[in-house]
This record gives C-alpha cells, structure tokens and sequence, in this order.
C-alpha cells in the first residue's frame, strides 16, 4: 500500500484546515498571475466583465438583477454570457473575453485540467468580501480545491437531505433514521397500511420516495454508499488510486444497492422517473411518509402547490456503524470518535473561479467575491436549485432555499442539518473529474437494471465497473489517474 493510499481523510483536513495561507503552484500561472488576484483590488471604472454562468438561468437571472447595483458601485458594466453544460463539455475554450465563470461543482477538475480557471491568491482567505472564515469547513478545505490547490469560491452545495413527517414520527413513536439499516426498517413499517390506522393515507402511498431518474439514480446510489466505502486511511474508494480499477462493484456499493432496491419495492412504480425535485414534490403533497431530496426554493411561483404541506422535519441521510476495509477485504466497525454518517460531496453545487485568460484578474476575484459575499450570497445563491446555504451567517435566515411554508422551526433543523453536515471530517466526493457524466450514466444504468429485477444488484455493478474501465481508457488512464488523485485532495 503506497503512503499516500494510508494518509487518511482526516490528517488531510486538520492539515487544511488549520492552513491560513496556502502557496499556489501551478503550471501555466505564473507568480505574477497570482499576485494580481489579491481580491479586494479596485475595479477600473468603465471596464467592462463578462460572467460566464453554466447550466443555471435562474442563477444568471438573478446576477442580472445586480447588474445596475455592481455598475453604481464600481463604475464597471457586467455581460452575463450563459453556457450549457453539454456546450461546455464540447467547448475548445471558455468564450473570449471570459473573466469570471461559475459553474456545476462536478466540474472543477475538467476547467482545471483544461487550463481555463486559475488558483486563488495566497492572500484570498483574509479577503473581507469574501469572509472565507464564514463559509462551511468542507467547503472550505475539500469542494473548492484541485488537489490541494484552491481554485474557486463557493455558491453553495446541496446535500441529499432526509426529510420525514414529524406527525407520523410523533404519533408513532419513531425517530429519524440514524443508519440505513434504521431507515428500511421504518420503510417496512409505514409502508403497510395496518400500521397506519387514524391515519388518512392517499391511494398513492409510498413508505419512502427516492429520486432515481436518469442523472440522479447513481448519485444516490453514492450517498448511500458513503458511510459504507469512506475508510479513515483510504483514499481509494470509486478507483484505486495507483491503477484506476473501478470499485464501485465492490461490497460497500452491492449493500448500498441492495438496500436501494429494498427501499424502492415499498415506492410506486414511478420510482424510476423521479429526480429530486420530484421525490420533494411527492412528499411534501402527502404520498410518502420519508424521502431522500433536496430542499425547494421560495420563489413564490406556485403559492398554493404546497398549501397542504404536512408537518416536516430534515436530518442528515443515514449512516453506518461498519465501513469496508479495502485493505484487509474486511467488515470492520467504526472507532467510538467516528461518526457514522458521511456526506456526499458534489451532489450538487456551484463554484466561481477566475478565468486563466482574463486580463483583469484582482477584479473578476473581487466579482465573484461580491456576488457569494455575506451581502449579496444568498439572494445569487438562493434562485439555483443546485445550492443550499453555505455560511455560518446565512444560519439564522435559511427560508430562500427552502419551500415556501416551511416553518421556522423546520428551518432551523434545515440550517443546523446542513451546517453538520458540511463540518464532518470524513466525507466522500461524487465524480468530478472529466468524464464525469458518462461514468454517472452507468451507474444509473445499473441502478435501474438492479430495481427493475433484470440484473442483481453484485451483477448491474459488474457491468458498471466493466463500463468504467472502458471509459478509462478512452479519456486516457494517466489523465484519468491524474484527475483522480487531484479530486480526492493528492497533490
């Protein structure tokens, strides 16, 4: 085993953590380069900024409503330019003129590795705007970083949430799921109607919905593995790191999939076709007594849609007392000082980063600065429904990233759920390096073949890690490796 295999996740984040300057090395930025980003440098009045924003109109749409307000403060005009992803996956080059981007979080690794964004000053951390100290630790030290190379500012990362009715749960005497062996059993349990009586359950009842569509069934596949794969000393836990062999037919990933099939037996047959605003939708009107989504958002669009919201409660998805050892092929308990749960990094997100091409440098960071800043953050972040909050700040009002009834007291729940999450020590990335979108297919491939009953859950993530290898070799094993070992926080 190579001594970076056995350097565990957590040595990396105290080690991050507790770096209040970092030294950028990185080919093609020059020291220069660097030293011009120094983020609270004066904007040239009359310049002009273009914004590049990435699969996100509603996102763009907001920064828009900015523009007059960045325009009265810095005398400079923005140009908000917008991209799809599948445009900038087949680009050659971010579009001239590009000074700033933001983008899916998934994506870091391919702008880095292309040559388009450029690190952040040694000096971005104490940038006032900005206020790093505010954002949430993982955000910090893992989701913003290229190995160990920090590249972007953050517009939040959502997190698969557990969402329940707290009616049922007080009625019934249950508590939130605290593992997912916790979680099918209460699936079992309010999935027969006997168990519910004085209860009025719809026709449409499900004892729990989980968004399996296409782009989302193999990112929650992830989240359910996570407690199961992430080992304290391994970082190998999609692909070995030294060789590149896919692992995601592997036990932990076979008892994930198994218990998501369990799960999905107790679901309509729609199961297939929800994504996450879906399975929300699905439970907040009243047809399941669990979900695994991610929160709405206060747009006021459809006031009446959740008029009959049931009483509800957030919690961390559920995690694991045993996790695999790659090493030893074994089972092995989690030490007492462990928690159980790991959070899924990168099921979704946005990230800001400097363009390698602009000429205006410190001005594009003070941008991106501004628009994530304490005072404009929330409204830019808010109108994506990729984002969650993202600062200690934005604790004490959560309501724009959540539907528009939720109550106060769920909120808070919401913000403190969110805030643990994304403070956890040991954690495990979704894909983000390139390529990332053709692995995700086959994983939702396989997840599909597994619930459908055409394959089993050990043979549909057979045919999956088949699948990887050979897009592997396609992109190229070295870049591959590469790629790899950045994402995962090696140099």
């Amino acid at each position: 085993m190579s001594t970076s295999e056995h350097f565990s996740h957590s040595s990396a984040w105290r080690w991050l953590a507790g770096s209040a300057v970092v030294v950028v090395m990185a080919a093609g930025c020059s020291r220069q380069e660097n030293a011009a980003l120094v983020g609270e440098a004066t904007v040239p009045r009359e310049s002009e900024f273009k914004l590049i924003v990435v699969d996100d109109p509603p996102m763009a749409a907001a920064i828009e409503r900015l523009r007059a307000e960045w325009k009265a403060r810095t005398g400079a005009t923005l140009a908000i330019v917008q991209l799809t992803l599948d445009e900038l996956l087949s680009a050659k080059c971010l579009p001239a003129g590009a000074d700033a981007v933001i983008y899916p979080s998934g994506q870091v690794g391919l702008l880095v590795q292309r040559g388009w964004i450029m690190p952040l000053p040694a000096e971005y951390a104490t940038n006032r705007e900005l206020a790093w100290s505010d954002t949430f630790e993982l955000l910090q030290v893992a989701e913003t970083r290229w190995g160990q190379i920090p590249y972007a500012v953050p517009f939040g990362s959502t997190v698969l949430t557990c969402y329940y009715r707290t009616d049922l749960f007080d009625r019934f005497r249950k508590r939130p799921p605290i593992t997912w062996q916790e979680y099918q059993v209460l699936a079992e349990f309010f999935a027969k109607r006997e168990n519910l009586s004085g209860v009025e359950i719809p026709d449409a009842w499900s004892a729990t919905v989980e968004p399996l569509a296409s782009g989302w069934a193999g990112r929650v596949l992830l989240a359910r593995a996570a407690a199961y794969a992430k080992h304290r000393d391994h970082y190998s836990t999609l692909f070995k790191i030294d060789t590149m062999q896919p692992l995601v037919a592997g036990a932990p990933f076979v008892r994930a999939l198994e218990e998501l099939v369990a799960a999905a037996k107790l679901s309509p047959e729609k199961r297939l076709e929800l994504d996450p605003g879906g399975a929300r939708q699905a439970f907040l009107a009243g047809r399941a007594a669990m979900a695994l989504a991610v929160p709405g958002h206060s747009t006021g669009d459809s006031p009446s849609e959740n008029a009959n919201m049931r009483p509800l409660g957030f919690a961390e998805l559920p995690g694991a007392q045993q996790v695999y050892n790659i090493a030893s092929g074994n089972w092995e308990n989690r030490k007492s000082e462990e928690n159980t749960r790991v959070p899924l990094l990168c099921f979704a997100g946005r990230l800001g980063s400097v363009a390698k091409e602009t000429k205006q440098a410190d001005a594009a960071l003070r941008l991106l600065a501004w628009l994530s800043g304490r005072e404009w953050g929330a409204a830019v972040s808010s109108a994506s429904a990729a984002t969650t909050l993202y600062r200690r700040s934005q604790l004490r009002a959560p309501r724009p990233w959540l539907d528009t009834q939720t109550d106060q007291q769920a909120s808070t729940q919401y913000a403190e759920m969110v805030r643990d999450a994304l403070s956890r020590q040991t954690y495990l990335f979704a894909l983000r390096i390139p390529g990332e979108e053709k692995y995700l297919a086959a994983l939702d491939a396989a997840v599909h073949a597994a619930v459908r009953g055409e394959k089993s859950p050990a043979d549909a993530l057979s045919a999956a890690a088949e699948e990887w290898a050979k897009i592997t070799d396609e992109l190229g094993l070295d870049t591959q490796r590469s790629a790899y070992r950045s994402s995962v926080g090696l140099e």
